[in-house]
């Protein structure tokens, strides 16, 4: 008996290799041979619309343009297709400082990074359709009310204050209602002075002030079956002992995205049935192969077209070659949504940006804004590693377990599934405002020259900063602090006249003092949830790198009495700063929105560049101020209403078909054309039905010899 148990019990798990092979093979044909409908060789010569960069502004950008039959839209990325393996939210470090990534590395730092590799940072940027939002940690958050507050008072973006955001974050998640529902509560009266309509769509209730004082003004939900944004809540035991410990310290609990301002939260991330789902799947994807939307790809765009100071088109190079060169055209507008690095090196070289650097460059000048390339911004995270007693965290030797591969591979679910953020916590500290994050990773363990590698950290820190990264097995997670407004700001500028060549980034990561002491206030909302009764019970214990040059300048690693003892302890904390925190992969802010009086400013409340027109922003660049969070899902509720305002200033169909290229001469257009070298048309390529029919009929085989056994 105990045999033929044995002997079954073989045989399941080869049929599970079996399955996972199959799956894997089903994927990798999917990868290698399959080109979706709507991507073309060439482009048309004119447009209506040309958006640069298939990121998540503009994949969210060229699905609403392109709702509208009459507009037509090409897109335009300088990576390809995303691999299948971008799906599998786990994945994500295997793609960073690969093909997909434009694998940057910041200029030395003088105050920073003294752990990296001759001080540098790496930046992973996608190269790959979807852009970041294809290799990031997925983490869903859209900001509090006080940083659109700021948005708007500081910077004059009018229009862009927390209400009209909320507005927008509710038609990307598209809040399911049965039908009677929503027709009851949308047939209510309108609100009374004293009332507002109610978050859950168009029904009554009371205004709800958030626990810092903000009023939560949610706006109309969305009737829809199908929404673009799909989040997962984290729940498992970590993320129970996190929530448990904010509220041991007397943080509010509950969802930073709807209903606080600060306190702790389950993780949302961008994962739906395992899948990473991004906005190239809930919003590219369902509008690729519509007849008005083209895709091109392993495109990389060099400089605008002009007619005057007009944008009308686009130069760019395929595949990195210089022969492989071409431009389109278009009618009513171009759209930059590059992201923070690329989108003001192109308008830099396109002669929009600052005029010493364009004078540097003999770049013909457009328009002199200061700004371009300026207000540069990014959040440091300082790694702690949090051992633990009991097996609650992930870990290689648990994630390549049989019973995992096959919950994912078969079934789509298990912990390949995750994202693995537990937790995510905004906590304000000497103002009513959030000013410190936190977010809880979970992985006990993770290979060592690989996470040095993507981090460009020296392999010794590394391992000072992670012990026991060498057990497979080990039980516990880190936690990343973080200053949530930073105020250092440094710069993107041109080492060359090849737009292709790679830029000179400087984040000037702590230049300005407060930032310094706003880490050792995240350093220590850290300790502080470690040390609770929650956490505890876990066996939780932090690791605190003992740095060599740390340790020689504090005398200790401890807490204890007295003034000197204090600033001996704030001292070694400011060292592990200095030394150990790393790049939060948020860059921003390198084309700002703002007052038109502002020097700094690029675009205005329109998104409309300054001193040009039919040109505009919509990616990370415009954002004044870093959000309180990750700011993903943000970019995406700043494309969701760019292309309502694009929509509104072109709503009638009759003037844009009448619309010329350039009107600067009555022949223009027709000299423009002339130059076209691909003006013979385009090719669109579908995906083949075989690779359908293979994957389709694996499956099924799979299914079939499972039911068999």
């Amino acid at each position: 008996m105990a045999e033929e148990e044995e002997n079954s019990s073989w045989s399941f798990t080869r049929i599970g290799f079996l399955a996972v092979l199959i799956a894997l093979a089903a994927w990798a044909w999917q990868a290698m041979f399959a080109t979706s409908a709507g991507v073309i060789y060439r482009p048309d010569p004119v447009y209506d619309f040309i958006i640069v960069g298939g990121g998540t502004a503009g994949s969210v950008l060229a699905a609403r343009l392109s709702e509208k039959e009459n507009f037509r839209v090409l897109l335009i990325e300088a990576g390809g297709e995303e691999p299948w393996m971008a799906g599998i939210p786990l994945a994500a470090p295997l793609l960073q400082r690969s093909r997909y990534d434009w694998q940057y590395l910041t200029a030395p730092q003088k105050r920073s990074s003294e752990a990296l590799v001759d001080r540098q940072s790496a930046w992973p940027r996608g190269k790959v359709l979807g852009g970041s939002g294809t290799i990031n940690y997925n983490i869903h958050m859209f900001g509090s009310p006080h940083d659109f507050q700021t948005w708007e008072s500081e910077f004059g973006a009018t229009g862009w204050g927390f209400p009209e955001m909320k507005k927008y974050s509710n038609k990307a998640e598209c809040r399911r209602l049965r039908p009677k529902l929503f027709k009851d509560q949308c047939t209510a009266s309108g609100p009374s002075e004293q009332q507002q309509k109610s978050s859950d769509g168009c029904g009554e209730g009371p205004v709800k002030p958030g626990p810092s004082g903000h009023i939560r003004q949610p706006q109309d939900a969305v009737q829809c079956y199908d929404p673009p944004l799909r989040v997962r809540t984290s729940d498992s035991p970590l993320t129970e002992a996190f929530l448990s410990a904010g509220k041991e310290l007397g943080l509010p609990v509950g969802n930073l995205n709807d209903d606080i301002d600060y306190g702790v939260m389950a993780a949302q991330t961008t994962v739906y049935k395992g899948r990473r789902w991004g906005p190239t799947r809930g919003y590219l994807r369902p509008a690729m192969g519509r007849h008005n939307l083209h895709v091109l790809l392993h495109t990389q765009v060099t400089r605008l077209v002009w007619d005057e100071n007009r944008a009308v088109g686009v130069e760019y190079v395929q595949w990195d070659n210089p022969r492989l060169n071409g431009t389109a055209y278009a009618r009513a507008e171009v759209i930059l949504s590059a992201g923070a690095i690329h989108t003001p090196l192109i308008l830099t070289y396109s002669g929009v940006g600052p005029r010493d650097v364009l004078k540097k460059f003999n770049i013909p000048e457009v328009s002199s804004l200061g700004g371009v390339g300026g207000n540069l911004q990014d959040h440091l995270n300082l790694p702690l590693y949090v051992q633990l007693q009991k097996p609650v965290a992930l870990n290689p030797a648990k994630l390549r377990t049989i019973s995992n591969l096959w919950d994912y591979f078969i079934h789509g679910k298990g912990d390949l599934g995750r994202a693995a953020i537990e937790g995510v916590g905004v906590m304000p500290v000497a103002h009513s405002q959030p000013e410190v994050g936190v977010i809880l990773f979970n992985m006990g363990a993770v290979d060592s020259h690989l996470y040095s590698g993507i981090s460009n950290m020296k392999l010794d820190y590394f391992h000072s900063t992670f012990p026991h990264m060498d057990n497979q097995s080990s039980e516990g997670f880190i936690f990343l602090a973080t200053c949530l407004h930073p105020k250092s700001r440094g710069r993107i500028r041109l080492v060359s006249d090849d737009p292709r060549h790679p830029p000179s980034i400087d984040p000037n990561y702590l230049h300005h003092p407060y930032d310094l002491a706003c880490m050792r206030d995240a350093f220590k909302w850290v300790m502080r949830l470690t040390r609770t009764r929650a956490m505890q019970e876990l066996g939780a214990s932090v690791h605190l790198p003992r740095y060599d040059e740390c340790v020689r300048k504090s005398g200790r690693g401890g807490e204890g009495g007295g003034e000197d003892t204090r600033a001996l302890y704030n001292e070694y904390v400011s060292c592990l700063v200095r030394v150990g925190a790393i790049t939060g992969y948020h860059p921003l802010g390198t084309a700002r929105m703002g007052r038109a009086s502002d020097p700094e400013t690029v675009v205005d409340p329109e998104l409309r560049v300054l001193g040009t027109k039919r040109l505009r922003v919509a990616d990370a660049s415009v954002m004044p101020t870093h959000i309180s969070g990750t700011p993903n899902s943000a970019i995406l509720v700043i494309a969701e209403k760019a292309a309502d305002m694009i929509k509104e200033t072109w709503n009638d169909e009759k003037s844009l078909a009448q619309e010329k290229i350039c009107s600067s001469s009555p022949d223009c257009e027709e000299k423009l054309l002339a130059k076209l070298s691909n003006a013979a048309g385009f090719s669109v390529i579908a995906a083949p039905s075989l690779t359908t029919v293979v994957t389709t009929t694996l499956l099924v085989f799979t299914t079939r010899t499972l039911a068999a056994s």
